[in-house]
């Protein structure tokens, strides 16, 4: 069964805003009645989790903010005008997707923080597990202060619980800082916790390869001269770092691999696979939306409004056709690239009859990566994934650059998807350039591409030039959401 990713009662540190004074900080209780025991810890860091799959975070709405300004995905023409900013590279200060994206962050922030100020002083549980709550806080703050700064850029950093409203008009961080206090948080995680794998929540690995996926970005932004990191002294060291803790991801250890069959990953009923260092996890029992997952219905067509089949027999009930997937992506992979043809739908069975779905219909292709065929309603069981094996190993080739380890990394990645070799004889950046694309395609409609696009300088180059885009605002790095400039000067 899965992790329940919410408890009876919200005893821990407060629901607040990011900056907003429009909202008492509420939600605490003493720590002379919390704290206590190792069941209290296990409660903080499972309210810590918890923030993960609603609406507002990883169940959609961070989905909406990577995906939408890519090539990947746009919009059924009714969505909301904020969605269609976000859509257009035109979004503005007061954005709701955005002033969401950034509120819900520093909950997130909030909570582990009372996790990493108040469990390691309960002294009545044992130390190695204490340790470990302690670690996957640390990895939670790192997660989302990573999310921050590469939404937003300059940002707040907090590393004590708010409790009060004086404590929230901090002024902005560098990006350096943000980053500084990202690697640092992380290899406390990878520090202190252990390799166990524990339903929906982090350990040693997912540390280790969420600082690959770091040092990567800082690697790729400083060689690409993406706008924000100058700070960076050295390319090269950076790139060495992320080979290192993603060669620790691919070689020190024996939970994760890459799954033989790509529709495995996306199996609900396989989501403790060996693919998944970190998803957020969700459950179609629950109660309410952020315990199950509506993300789904997001990308499944609306076909006569009816239950179709796929050409396996799978039942699917029809979705709100709220994402489509945009032309330029989808023509771009081989013809023969199964994760074309194997994890977009293009082909379905309505009342006995096949119904090919047209990439500029208005019900187009779809993908399989978000599908549960025990959906009961509107209610899934579908993960987010966060760090998949798949992700590290690019990472790895990435870093590694054209050498014998990067070639075999991507041999390996392109030979599921029943590809041939990429092409010898590339220059350092004609490699990572075609890592880059890889990942758009291995990866795709999973929140990535968009920090791929920004990290690597690539967002005129691809979206402009290549895709006919055009971008008005938020290239690099979106507004600080006016809300929040409004209620806290120093912003």
């Amino acid at each position: 069964m899965k992790m329940r990713t919410y408890i009876a009662t919200l005893l821990l540190a407060g629901v607040v805003t990011g900056c907003s004074l429009e909202e008492e900080p509420y939600g605490f209780t003493s720590t002379e009645n919390f704290y206590k025991t190792a069941a209290d810890a296990t409660s903080a860091i499972v309210y810590a989790y918890s923030i993960l799959p609603e609406i507002e975070y990883y169940s959609r709405n961070f989905i909406l903010v990577t995906e939408l300004p890519t090539e990947n995905v746009t919009l059924k023409p009714d969505a909301g005008a904020s969605e269609f900013e976000i859509d257009g590279l035109r979004p503005r200060a007061d954005n709701e997707q955005l002033t969401t994206s950034w509120r819900y962050a520093y909950i997130g922030i909030n909570r582990a923080n009372a996790v990493i100020a108040n469990v390691p002083g309960i002294g009545n549980m044992e130390a190695t597990y204490r340790n470990h709550v302690v670690g996957e806080a640390y990895f939670l703050r790192a997660l989302h202060y990573f999310n921050l700064v590469r939404l937003f850029g300059e940002a707040p950093v907090r590393t004590t619980p708010v409790t009060s409203l004086d404590q929230i008009n901090s002024p902005k961080s560098s990006i350096q800082e943000m980053y500084n206090l990202i690697i640092a948080d992380l290899e406390n995680a990878a520090e202190l916790m252990d390799m166990a794998r524990r339903e929906g929540r982090v350990n040693k690995v997912a540390a280790w390869g969420m600082l690959a996926k770091v040092y990567v970005t800082l690697a790729s932004a400083k060689s690409t001269n993406s706008p924000g990191y100058d700070f960076v002294m050295n390319a090269d060291e950076m790139y060495a770092s992320a080979k290192a803790y993603s060669e620790k991801v691919l070689y020190d250890q024996s939970l994760y691999s890459l799954d033989p069959s790509l529709k495995n990953i996306f199996d609900v009923t396989k989501e403790d696979g060996p693919e998944h260092i970190f998803s957020v996890s969700t459950d179609r029992t629950g109660p309410q939306e952020g315990n199950f997952s509506k993300l789904p219905l997001l990308f499944i067509p609306s076909i006569d409004g009816a239950v179709f089949r796929l050409e396996d027999g799978t039942a699917v009930m029809s979705g709100w056709n709220h994402l489509v997937i945009e032309p330029g992506h989808y023509n771009s992979y081989a013809a023969n690239d199964k994760r074309k043809t194997e994890l977009i739908i293009s082909k379905v069975i309505v009342n006995g009859t096949e119904r090919n779905l047209g990439i500029n219909d208005y019900s187009r292709p779809f993908t399989r990566k978000f599908l549960d065929p025990g959906r009961v309603g509107e209610q899934t069981s579908v993960n987010t994934p966060v760090l998949r094996f798949s992700d590290v190993m690019l990472l790895y080739a990435e870093a590694s650059g054209p050498t014998a380890e990067g070639y075999e990394a991507m041999r390996q990645i392109r030979e599921r998807a029943g590809l041939g070799q990429l092409q010898g004889g590339l220059s350092p950046q004609q490699f990572r350039n075609a890592v880059i694309q890889e990942r758009a395609w291995e990866l795709a409609f999973e929140g990535h591409r968009l920090f791929d696009l920004r990290r690597t300088n690539k967002m005129e180059e691809v979206l402009v030039n290549q895709h006919g885009k055009a971008i008005e605002s938020g290239a690099y790095f979106f507004d600080i959401p006016q809300r929040e400039v409004d209620a806290n000067p120093n912003l």
